[in-house]
């Protein structure tokens, strides 16, 4: 039977936490027996200080008994952290069975949290809590995030990486943070470091500083390089990706950091006219999102094609979908005017 307690932490949920995917709200409810006295206790995780005393409010409001708080804050334990794999699972429970929830890439910005049988729970760049394996967890260099900051973005793996040691590294996946430390005197390749300490030598070809933010066509150009790629729910590099995944990793390559998933991107931008679409317009459909080529054409990783596909909405196109082309909700402009 549902307790008023229970039932007053699930409306705290739905009014402060309505996402599970950005924020931890894990409470359990212990109540007496009926005709025994003693306290109502709440335990579990919670993201925020604030949200733990939203909870504790609520359930206090509602209870006609006293309220004991157990509940830890995630954030009270949070501590910055990186990877130097190149990619990484994130699942959506501490365990090497649960889903893949999204990707982790190579010297990535994490926040990790609390710990549990070798799991930590992280943040991810685009907002996302999951599970990684703890051992593959780093420090950032120096003493906290601040002390590095990205201002350029791999916009295509290289083929050859040599560190300053002259040691090999594993390719990097489009989409992964680094700073420009120096230019060659030919302006032909780049001295780069990255989150994790490391520095490598890369074609400047494949850096895109970023600032200014960059175009409709920068971002086409790295959607373009996953064609072919197979479709992988939660993946994020040529290996496999899925479809917000492709737009997430093409916007990061032009400068623009986007949530991870697809209806999270919808509340991005202002709405723009379908018959006015420009190459990087996003376009949303129920579960699914397509980066506009301008015109009628527009790439996707496409689960019904299990690979990164162009499609078209002229009806005389072979590769049109009738599907798509009439489930289409939105029509989204996230660049400034000027930069499409």
């Amino acid at each position: 039977m549902t307790s008023t307690e229970r039932l007053a932490v699930q409306r705290a949920r739905t009014a402060y936490a309505p996402d599970e995917r950005v924020t931890c709200l894990e409470v359990d409810v212990e109540t007496p027996e009926q005709g025994t006295e003693g306290p109502v206790t709440l335990s579990g995780t919670v993201q925020t200080d604030r949200l733990r005393r939203a909870v504790v409010d609520a359930v206090e409001r509602a209870s006609v008994r006293e309220v004991q708080d157990d509940l830890a804050v995630l954030e009270d334990g949070s501590e910055p952290r990186t990877t130097d794999r190149r990619v990484l699972s994130v699942r959506g429970a501490p365990d090497g069975d649960a889903e893949q929830v999204t990707k982790l890439l190579y010297g990535a910005a994490v926040t990790a949290y609390d710990e549990r049988d070798g799991w930590r729970r992280v943040r991810t760049p685009g907002g996302y809590l999951g599970w990684i394996d703890d051992s593959a967890l780093m420090s950032v260099t120096g003493s906290t995030q601040d002390d590095w900051t990205a201002d350029a973005v791999v916009t295509a793996a290289p083929a050859d990486v040599v560190d300053e040691s002259e040691t090999a590294l594993e390719t990097v996946p489009a989409g992964v943070d680094c700073r420009l430390e120096s230019r060659d005197d030919d302006g032909d390749e780049i001295l780069a470091s990255f989150r994790t300490g490391a520095r490598a030598t890369l074609p400047a070809s494949c850096v895109r500083e970023r600032k200014p933010i960059g175009s409709g066509d920068d971002v086409v150009s790295v959607a373009q390089q996953f064609l072919g790629t197979p479709y992988e729910w939660g993946g994020m590099t040529a290996d496999g990706i899925d479809c917000s995944g492709l737009a997430w990793v093409s916007y990061a390559a032009a400068g623009v950091s986007l949530p991870r998933d697809a209806d999270q991107q919808s509340t991005m931008g202002r709405d723009v006219d379908r018959d006015e679409l420009a190459a990087g317009d996003l376009l949303f459909f129920p579960g699914h999102v397509a980066i506009s080529l301008g015109g009628s054409e527009y790439i996707h990783a496409y689960g019904s094609a299990d690979a990164v596909t162009v499609n078209s909405f002229d009806p005389d196109d072979e590769r049109y979908v009738e599907s798509l082309d009439e489930s289409m909700s939105a029509t989204k402009r996230l660049l400034p005017e000027g930069q499409t």
